[in-house]
């Protein structure tokens, strides 16, 4: 059997998959904030009790939002309860067997590669539009990585000169990497509520913004449009400079039907001249794909980043 985690700043999901990759079982646990002993303990008895109802020892793999220092140790601010830990290898040590370790969004992708939104594809993109914003490619099967495996941080690349040209009045929020005008800063679910919150005066959180949109709220309206346009704007840039020949969009927003319907018809002006944009997809497995990714992990022991 093979076993993933989904490890997030508010929760861990866990799930069990069998040789064929079908979901056996799945929960959700809140994540110690503080307690990284509490946090081993957790995963490892998630492990354990698996390991008895399925009478086996299972593989594992676990997928986090980060990168990796020059140590080895997790680089994962949004998880304060890991950042700057070796989870890997103190969670392989705990449970006395190889764990496979890797950025969520790079699981994502591994997840819609096999079976998924972008199977049988060359060169594939992967975009996580959630808290933050992830990234991911894959190649032939294989995801593109460096040794700390931040070769997908796309959502901290900086937005173009020539849509603060068109909108001169957005401002450049600060982002928790340390920069300014990162995409992750306006394309996330917090970065609506900030855009909302710089087109009203007053935030509200994401999911509310949209609910605003539907409704046919003015402001919302303008934000959301403002939203679709640096959205279009970033994958405009990273279609042209990686040429994918597709791309999936997972997290909160990547699920939502409208998205892509009121996408599309942006993209093109964000291309260079004749070249048509690559199809972007909603992802197979929604809210799935990062523990059937991370189960992919232990299945494939030669994955960079592993």
């Amino acid at each position: 059997m093979y076993y993933g985690f989904d490890i997030g700043g508010s929760k861990v999901a866990f799930a069990v998959f069998d040789e064929s990759l079908n979901e056996r079982e799945r929960s959700l646990h809140p994540t110690p904030h503080q307690d990284y002993l509490a946090f081993l303990r957790l995963l490892s008895s998630l492990v354990s009790a698996a390991d008895s109802r399925w009478q086996g020892v299972g593989s594992v793999g676990v997928g986090f939002p980060g990168i990796l220092d020059g140590e080895g140790r997790l680089l994962a601010p949004n998880v304060p309860v890991i950042h700057g830990r070796d989870l890997g290898g103190d969670l392989q040590r705990l449970l006395g067997r190889p764990v496979q370790a890797d950025n969520d969004a790079n699981c994502f992708l591994l997840s819609e590669y096999h079976q998924g939104a972008v199977a049988g594809t060359e060169l594939a993109l992967g975009l996580t539009l959630g808290t933050g914003v992830g990234g991911a490619l894959i190649h032939r099967g294989r995801l593109v990585n460096s040794r700390r495996g931040g070769s997908g941080e796309f959502g901290h690349g900086g937005i173009p000169a020539t849509l603060l040209r068109r909108h001169p009045e957005l401002p450049l929020f600060a982002c928790g990497c340390g920069l300014q005008g990162c995409l992750e800063t306006y394309v996330s679910g917090t970065g609506l509520s900030r855009l909302y919150g710089h087109c009203s005066g007053r935030e509200l959180p994401g999911k509310a913004v949209i609910e605003a949109w539907r409704q046919g709220e003015a402001t919302a309206r303008r934000c959301v449009s403002l939203y679709l346009d640096i959205l279009a704007a970033g994958l405009g840039i990273l279609m042209t400079q990686l040429d994918p020949d597709a791309v999936v969009i997972g997290g909160g927003l990547g699920e939502s039907s409208w998205l892509y319907r009121e996408l599309g018809p942006r993209l093109p002006a964000w291309l260079m001249a004749g070249v048509k944009p690559a199809p972007v997809r909603p992802p197979a497995f929604g809210g799935a794909g990062g523990v059937r990714g991370a189960a992919l992990l232990a299945r494939h022991v030669a994955l960079p980043f592993s």
